[in-house]
């Protein structure tokens, strides 16, 4: 069995498609994340910022405010 060109590409294809579904399922995971340590504190609460929290807060601000 010889290994052809369209093997390889064929095989690139299927672990750049695996790279990028990993990618965006801890992108994905990261976000429920943050949801959950933001809904976790009191609201109203104020107190010192947990770093968990600074970064969480950080990141929800990059987001843009309406989606498509």
């Amino acid at each position: 069995m010889q290994l052809q060109r369209s093997d390889l590409i064929g095989g690139a294809c299927a672990a750049l498609a695996l790279g990028l579904i990993a990618w965006l399922s801890l992108d994905s995971w990261a976000i429920t994340r943050c949801e959950e340590i933001l809904s976790a504190t009191p609201a109203g609460e104020a107190g010192q910022v947990s770093p968990e929290q600074a970064r969480c807060l950080k990141r929800q601000n990059q987001r843009p405010a309406t989606e498509n």
